[in-house]
């Protein structure tokens, strides 16, 4: 069996001791505070990005550097036969797109695969463990990503505490933001095909919690799925959701956190919670 390297970025949410217990290779992404750049688990912590958006800093995420990326592909390739790399959803980063298209150019075609991905957290890391099962019973990467790529879905609904972190990332305008709080307005997101949109406007975050998983468990059988939730460092309310959540689907919910890179972007408190279709090989 060739030797084949997992390997994603990390918007997947997964810390340096959990990447080397599980044996995946993580593209560390650099965030700005104010225009200086730190490299996410390396240089700078989630609790300095809690700092920072709680300062009302200017925090922001970039792609990583292209030669950084082929440079980590070279040193795998050098003792890996092929490398499958899931990068952050196409529709939140143009990450995917350029890894997948200097993946088609010597050195790298054939060698390192690139899944034109639909999923964002922890769900990435997910399925990279899936993938891995999948060449212990004899996939190929090239097997393994058509039918991920064919039969991976992802459904998830997120609702932030505060609309901070999305007016000052531009998800949001500022008059919006501005308008929902003199409102008491608070939005319910979904996380569908890798993008991010409205599902609704309630008035509290009890309710937005309540509707949210009644829109998860929407039409679907709960068995056909992995569920989780992942909070920003807001566990006291994740741990009630997760009891609610199980009660409601009748299966495990696996916890998670939001770390650096999309804490950034949704700020602390943040609540997501949701499924990802099992695949069946």
């Amino acid at each position: 069996m060739k030797k084949i390297a997992l390997m994603c970025d990390s918007s997947a949410d997964i810390t340096k001791e959990e990447a080397v217990k599980l044996g995946i290779h993580v593209l560390r992404m650099p965030i700005t505070i104010n225009g200086k750049e730190f490299i996410e688990e390396e240089t700078i912590s989630d609790q300095d990005i809690i700092e920072a958006l709680g300062q009302n800093k200017s925090v922001k995420t970039a792609q990583p550097i292209i030669g950084t990326m082929t440079r980590m592909w070279d040193e795998l390739l050098e003792s890996y036969d092929e490398i499958f790399y899931i990068p952050l959803t196409k529709a939140l980063s143009g990450t995917c797109r350029v890894a997948m298209g200097i993946a088609e150019q010597s050195p790298y075609q054939n060698r390192v695969f690139v899944l034109n991905s639909d999923f964002v957290c922890y769900p990435v890391v997910h399925m990279l463990l899936t993938a891995r099962d999948m060449f212990e019973k004899g996939y190929t990467c090239v097997q393994a990503k058509e039918k991920i790529e064919q039969e991976g879905e992802l459904f998830a609904i997120l609702i932030p505490e505060t609309l901070t972190a999305l007016k000052n990332g531009g998800r949001i305008s500022p008059a919006a933001a501005a308008l929902a709080g003199l409102l008491k307005i608070q939005p319910l997101l979904k996380v569908e095909h890798g993008a991010i949109d409205l599902v609704d406007k309630v008035r509290t975050l009890k309710k937005a919690y309540k509707e949210g998983i009644e829109v998860v468990l929407k039409d679907i059988d709960p068995k056909e799925y992995d569920w989780m939730i992942i909070d920003a460092y807001n566990r006291k309310v994740s741990d009630e959701l997760k009891a609610a959540l199980e009660e409601a689907c009748g299966q495990p919910v696996e916890q998670r956190i939001f770390k650096s890179v999309i804490m950034s972007h949704t700020g602390p408190g943040t609540i997501g919670f949701g499924r990802i279709k099992k695949i069946r090989y």
